[in-house]
């Protein structure tokens, strides 16, 4: 379920890295954004068809399907898949002026699913 292109990865961040240095100077902040996994149609589609086949109901709430299905896909801390909106709210902070002083950064928005140091 979950599709990870590992060296896809590296190489943004990378590039993003190398990039922000590049034009620091002129007041420009680059950084990268890196989701886990996010609520689709698609995503939506794919637990509830997994839900169904371990006897959840077609229409029952998605946080049942949720916590049925989640953790077969992904062992995400937070619990939960996260949203469009959470995305959209994380870039729309990087791109304002109160993240003015944020550059060649990785944001990770996968509810502490990458263990890090």
């Amino acid at each position: 379920m979950i599709y990870w292109d590992g060296s896809g990865k590296a190489a943004m961040v990378a590039m993003s890295a190398s990039m922000a240095k590049a034009v620091a100077a002129e007041g420009v902040t680059v950084n990268a954004v890196s989701p886990g996994t996010i609520r689709s149609e698609k995503l939506d589609r794919k637990f509830r068809a997994v839900a169904q086949q371990r006897g959840i109901a077609p229409d029952a709430p998605w946080e049942e399907v949720e916590a049925e299905v989640l953790p077969l896909f992904a062992s995400v801390p937070i619990g939960r898949v996260g949203t469009v909106e959470e995305i959209a709210d994380a870039v729309a902070f990087l791109a304002s002026p109160r993240a003015a002083y944020i550059t060649g950064s990785n944001l990770r928005l996968d509810g502490g699913m990458l263990p890090t140091i």
